[in-house]
């Protein structure tokens, strides 16, 4: 009879040791998955910083740099560019295909098309895409042709990734006429 009680205590104490133990295995599962929900949460909200290295379109001589810091659905951008027309205002977009999310590059003068010796807005379209967000307001270069620019934008998940897109700067006189449209740098976004 005293061995029957005690095999019961130690089965029941094996019972509850192992009820503990399985306890302890399920706060342990629980707090290893709190951890990786928290690190995933703050892998979103981490700081990605790209830039972009403007190069001249149409002849321009445009040249600059573009910086950007994304944090959460807060952009940055920050644009130094020269070569500008003086006291003329500068359309500044960012480009890219929404479709199929394929890199945007800067076209070349192979995209001329009609021939007259520029890569207008349209024939930009098929190598940089769509406008996805407009850089506004947009700047008025300074005396010197320079802009320098600093926006934080909301954005939503249309413009992302950046590293797929590109920075095109307009506007350029052409024959007399000033022509706010027309590419004059452009940079793919790294």
């Amino acid at each position: 009879m005293l061995f029957n009680r005690m095999s019961g205590i130690v089965t029941l104490s094996l019972v509850a040791l192992s009820f503990t133990n399985c306890t302890k295995n399920v706060k342990e599962d629980s707090q290893m998955m709190q951890g990786m929900k928290m690190r995933s949460e703050k892998s979103l909200n981490l700081t990605k910083t790209y830039t972009a290295n403007l190069q001249a379109l149409n002849h321009s001589g445009v040249s600059g740099t573009a910086s950007l810091m994304l944090e959460g659905n807060m952009l940055t951008v920050k644009i130094d560019a020269m070569g500008l027309e003086a006291n003329k205002l500068h359309p500044q977009h960012i480009h890219g295909f929404m479709e199929n999310n394929r890199n945007s590059t800067c076209p070349d003068m192979s995209a001329d098309t009609n021939g007259d010796g520029l890569v207008d807005l349209p024939e930009g379209l098929p190598s940089y895409g769509a406008v996805l967000l407009e850089l506004t307001p947009f700047p008025t270069a300074d005396a010197n042709g320079e802009i320098h620019y600093t926006k934080t934008f909301t954005i939503d998940g249309s413009v992302l990734p950046l590293q797929n897109r590109a920075i095109v700067l307009h506007g350029l006189t052409v024959m007399n006429q000033y022509w706010p449209t027309l590419p004059v740098a452009c940079a793919q976004i790294k």
